[in-house]
């Protein structure tokens, strides 16, 4: 109750006794940005690498570039009432995923795969072109070359991918608020109604749980980041 009661408490982090969805709510948006993370810089290393290492359908690699840019020009407003429309409609086979945290982590994942994906791709651009067509006239299949050459190379790369999506679905809101339920409401959507109901410290420090979960899960990818930058990314200081 700052500035009228200056001693400090924890009391308003009972969110159990508050509206907004309590400690589920937290616990869902970890499980969201974990989720996402992980789908989303599959997703999108993946789509970088046949965009710009595939060498067959030019024209579908040119679709791809084209789509992968698109969310960055869709609104997260438009782009939640968008999946309404196409996941509520009974006659949509994939109507069962409505309201669940598949659609939530689908969403994430479009929402933020313009940026992740010019990281992807400025990263294999490094990459000498030539790597696949030696691999290929060498009999050496192209997952060996993934694996062995090009993941390696964008380690680091793929880390600041996965590290954008947790922090970016730990905070997003203008998507998620219109596909959420009761059973997966986030903690970025619970700080806005208990907002809304008046309990503006329980919405604090729900707020301060969201920055210290994303400045701690930063802090690990920073030391996974350097632990195996150790490992195997010592050609780089040579």
């Amino acid at each position: 109750m700052w500035p009228y009661k200056l001693m400090p408490t924890l009391a308003h982090f009972d969110f159990d006794n508050m509206d907004g969805g309590g400690w589920a709510a937290f616990y869902n948006s970890v499980r969201l940005a974990l989720a996402t993370a992980v789908c989303g810089t599959v997703a999108v290393f993946g789509g970088a690498y046949l965009a710009e290492k595939s060498r067959a359908a030019p024209v579908a690699r040119q679709l791809l570039k084209a789509f992968a840019i698109l969310p960055m020009a869709v609104p997260g407003l438009v782009l939640g009432l968008g999946y309404i429309f196409f996941f509520n409609d009974p006659a949509n086979p994939l109507h069962f995923l409505y309201g669940s945290m598949t659609v939530l982590v689908l969403c994430s994942v479009a929402h933020f795969y313009t940026t992740a994906h010019l990281t992807a791709t400025t990263a294999l651009k490094q990459l000498d072109d030539e790597f696949e067509a030696v691999a290929a006239s060498l009999k050496v299949p192209f997952w060996t070359t993934l694996w062995r050459v090009t993941l390696p190379v964008c380690l680091p790369a793929m880390l600041d991918i996965a590290r954008f999506y947790f922090v970016s679905a730990m905070c997003t809101v203008s998507a998620v608020i219109f596909l959420y339920t009761p059973d997966t409401v986030l903690a970025s959507v619970a700080v806005l109604n208990m907002d809304d109901a008046g309990d503006t410290a329980a919405a604090a420090a729900m707020a301060t749980l969201i920055v210290a979960a994303s400045a701690l899960v930063c802090l690990l990818f920073s030391l996974a980041a350097w632990w195996l930058g150790r490992r195997t990314q010592a050609w780089r200081q040579r």
